[in-house]
């Protein structure tokens, strides 16, 4: 069998992103989210048939991903709960899919020049997959155990086109490659339902790249997992609360956060400053904010840039639809959480701009042969950019002081944040300083139920009852669907010895989550000192 030089040159680029990364293997979990996902939950810790179902039907959080669980077990069995190995695990799936994409942008580039020599095609390629993967808008997909998902959304929907791709190489086994592409489709699904988009997405490569009629009726087979995948990824932000500003979220300031979404990552993939891991919504949300209406015009003129251009450059149009497809599932229709943006959604979208990359920079090199040089000179300059850019993105992922102070610094209004920073204060002792991040937080935000919450815990935890028990009051004001206040002041009342009380706390707590095992213990608890004869 011939030797296949692609996949050398793919191997290559893997082994520099590999490199580029390999600080990430010291950093901790972070208490943002990896605390309910990984080190705080057993439930995934196993393969057994127990676990297996357990990872089959959970909504932990909102999320449906059952391959991710899967992978998640995997870790646990190799290392424990070292975090260096499930950042690991993280890194080489990144790795992979840089190697994917550099496969992805050859076979476009031979499709879009098939008379250009390889070596310039293998250098456009392998120069997109780095800036892809080297930028800076990566480093949260790969730092953030977490975030394993959106990797291994990414390298089974890179599978995808790949196979599609492959089909039309060889005609004669058009419908094997089919078969696998919609294989690779339903295991992307399975780990995010963000590569939604694919069947359009596969539209445009046909009729943009291919060249050839859109075969709709093939494209049809997609529809049922499409269908399924939406729906459970909407039941699990629903089941999780997820949802519960969606009401309130009317269509203005879903199209404000549309347009600004779409601007933000085309914004920072060209000048990636002040990334943080979290862009909360500004309590005041006004849709018609200058930042919002400069998004849409923004969006408004490189689409018509683009639409301009279709004859004469297809592949930007083609760029900017997938762009838009991808990025769709995102945008704010569906309104779940606090997030306005954040930059893992960048992950599938911008594929688009880094093959679009691909088709620029060969077409200059033969339109220009002279500029050889330069250009891989310009390029490698570019990449080590990248490379220290996203090192100190990096760095800011190392434990969670760092993560949340890293989002205060770029925002210092973002609550979510200063709050987690308190949680991580009072966690290692530092009560004063705890207690100070939660009276900022509920400065700016007075009804912050979680805010209360914990600032009642960090006075329980000194001996200040009474003024803890009016904290955990305004917590349950503020919220009462949050289980954890009805708890805390269950146990505060408890240790006041007004059991009747106490006993009616845990039984709302357990009311508003039957699942929470901590106000089920406490109130069997409080039965057993009802019960206990005095002395």
């Amino acid at each position: 069998m011939k030797k296949q030089p692609g996949r050398a040159w793919a191997l290559a680029v893997a082994a520099v992103v590999f490199i580029a990364f390999l600080g990430v293997l010291k950093h901790k979990f972070v208490s943002w989210d990896d605390d309910g996902f990984l080190y705080a939950n057993p439930s995934f810790r196993g393969l057994d048939w127990t676990h297996l179902r357990w990872m089959s039907t959970t909504f932990l959080k909102g999320p449906y991903q059952p391959i991710v669980w899967l992978s998640y077990a995997v870790d646990y069995l190799l290392w424990g709960m070292d975090p260096a190995g499930f950042h690991l695990t993280n890194l080489l799936w990144h790795c992979a899919n840089a190697a994917l994409l550099f496969l992805l942008c050859q076979k476009l580039l031979a499709i879009a020049a098939p008379r250009t020599e390889t070596a310039p095609r293998a250098w456009a390629a392998a120069f997109a997959a780095l800036t892809f993967a080297l930028h800076p808008l990566r480093v949260e997909a790969v730092a953030w155990a977490t975030a394993r998902r959106d990797l291994m959304c990414g390298f089974f929907f890179l599978g995808a086109l790949l196979c599609h791709l492959k089909g039309h190489e060889e005609p004669a086994r058009e419908k094997f490659w089919a078969r696998w592409s919609f294989v690779c489709y339903c295991l992307c699904l399975l780990a995010k339902a963000m590569g939604i988009g694919l069947p359009l997405v596969l539209a445009v490569l046909d009729s943009a790249v291919l060249k050839r009629r859109v075969r709709w009726p093939a494209l049809l087979v997609y529809v049922a997992p499409a269908a399924a995948a939406a729906a459970l990824a909407k039941h699990g932000q629903a089941v999780t609360g997820a949802m519960k500003l969606d009401a309130a979220f009317g269509w203005p300031q879903r199209l404000a956060q549309a347009c600004y979404g779409h601007a933000f990552y085309l914004v920072k993939t060209f000048w990636p400053s002040r990334l943080a891991p979290m862009y909360e919504f500004a309590l005041n949300f006004n849709p018609l904010a200058p930042r919002f209406l400069a998004s849409a015009a923004l969006g408004l003129a490189v689409a018509g840039a683009a639409w301009a251009l279709r004859r004469r450059w297809p592949a930007l149009w083609a760029a900017w639809l997938c762009y838009l497809i991808l990025l769709a599932p995102v945008l704010g229709a569906v309104k779940f959480g606090t997030q306005l943006v954040a930059d893992r959604y960048s992950y599938l979208p911008c594929l688009a701009w880094s093959a679009l990359a691909a088709v620029a920079l060969l077409e200059l090199a033969r339109r220009r042969p002279g500029f050889g040089r330069p250009l891989v000179l310009a390029g490698t300059g570019l990449i080590s950019l990248l490379v220290t850019l996203s090192s100190r993105q990096l760095s800011f992922w190392q434990d969670s002081e760092t993560l949340y102070r890293r989002v205060l610094d770029v925002d210092a209004n973002q609550s979510l944040a200063r709050n987690n920073l308190g949680l991580v204060l009072e966690s290692e002792g530092r009560m004063p300083e705890a207690m100070e991040q939660f009276h900022l937080v509920l400065e700016q935000r007075p009804r912050f139920a979680s805010a209360h919450n914990n600032l009642g815990t960090a006075l329980l935890r000194l001996g200040r009852l009474q003024e803890a028990e009016g904290e955990f009051r305004a917590a349950i004001a503020g919220d009462p669907g949050l289980p954890e206040s009805y708890n805390n002041l269950g146990l505060l009342l408890a240790h006041r010895r007004r059991y009747d009380e106490a006993l009616s706390m845990f039984e709302t707590s357990l009311h508003v989550d039957p699942g929470f095992s901590r106000a089920a213990l406490n109130r069997r608890e409080v039965l057993r000192r009802q019960k206990a004869p005095a002395r």
